[in-house]
């Protein structure tokens, strides 16, 4: 009998299967085992629909088959009706999932009795320490901070993966920035809106979309408007002509959604202020990471480069 609950993924050898099967209804719980599978079995995840297995006969199999015996293919939402053909699916190694198969089903009894099949119960699931490990084990960082850490977003899969993101990008943590990755995510779903309302010099929004960033986005922030106001450096020969700009031929390229946007931001910024504005990009992220530079600082900085109409 080969069944287990996803906690117990971790400790498993998964080397001894080629099928795994995932069942329950926690589909972040599907997300998380599929991507644990993945990084252990070191290899780009193909996604291949039921209907591609069932309108093949058992001889053009073969056809699913890639170059390495470790090849990874994800069947998502499978029915009872794949039964018949898994038998003839040796070769590669194969995640299947169904949100609706239950423990007495049959995918989960033919999965937990078949050799080298893994049936996989994915139901809601805090992050266990055999988890964190996993995921936060190659980010170094002191086991003081990788215990608050844990205790923070032990039950919010999403929020940790962002936080290390944010790690990540800020580099080596200072103890004194501890708790600004710990506040949990900003109440903004990215930092889009404030980098608009910023290049258009609308001080109102901006101050408003400042309010709900937390110390952890600074550097997502500072960076984003860095390759923003580079772009808008590059677009200043086209001031008087936006019509000619050609937009796809930049690097990177401007999403046509983005157009406006540039073309309205062009009108407001000065050559002198956007050069004045990249170094003070720089110098924001150095003192927010070896200064312990706040929010509030961060902020009240870049409000004021709003209001001023340098002259230089």
């Amino acid at each position: 009998m080969t069944k287990i609950n996803f906690p117990s993924l971790f400790q498993t050898p998964l080397h001894k299967f080629n099928h795994f099967f995932i069942f329950g209804n926690d589909t972040a719980v599907f997300e998380r085992a599929i991507s644990f599978i993945q990084k252990k079995v070191s290899s780009p995840l193909a996604i291949k629909t039921e209907a591609d297995l069932l309108n093949s006969s058992s001889s053009s199999l073969s056809l699913f088959k890639e170059d390495s015996e470790s090849s990874l293919t994800l069947v998502p939402n499978v029915t009872d009706k794949l039964l018949p053909r898994l038998e003839h699916l040796q070769e590669g190694i194969f995640i299947f999932t169904s949100e609706k198969a239950r423990a007495a089903s049959k995918l989960v009894t033919h999965f937990t009795t078949t050799p080298q099949s893994l049936a996989i119960g994915a139901y809601a699931s805090p992050i266990t320490t055999s988890e964190f490990e996993f995921i936060a084990g190659e980010t170094h960082l002191p086991d003081s901070f990788k215990g608050a850490l844990f205790k923070t977003y032990q039950n919010d899969y999403m929020g940790l993966l962002c936080a290390l993101q944010k790690i990540k990008l800020f580099g080596e943590v200072p103890e004194a920035h501890y708790t600004s990755f710990l506040e949990g995510q900003s109440s903004l779903n990215d930092v889009t809106p404030l980098r608009n309302a910023f290049l258009l010099r609308d001080l109102n929004k901006t101050t408003e979309f400042f309010s709900l960033l937390t110390s952890s986005d600074l550097i997502i922030f500072l960076r984003g408007l860095t390759r923003s106001f580079l772009t808008l450096f590059d677009l200043l020969p086209y001031k008087n002509a936006p019509k000619t700009i050609p937009w796809q031929k930049l690097t990177p390229p401007i999403f046509f959604k983005d157009v406006p946007l540039f073309e309205s931001a062009l009108l407001r910024w000065k050559k002198e202020e956007i050069q004045s504005l990249l170094e003070t990009f720089l110098f924001l992220e150095h003192k927010v990471k070896y200064a312990a530079f706040t929010l509030p600082q961060v902020s009240q900085t870049l409000l004021a480069k709003i209001v001023s109409r340098e002259t230089i």
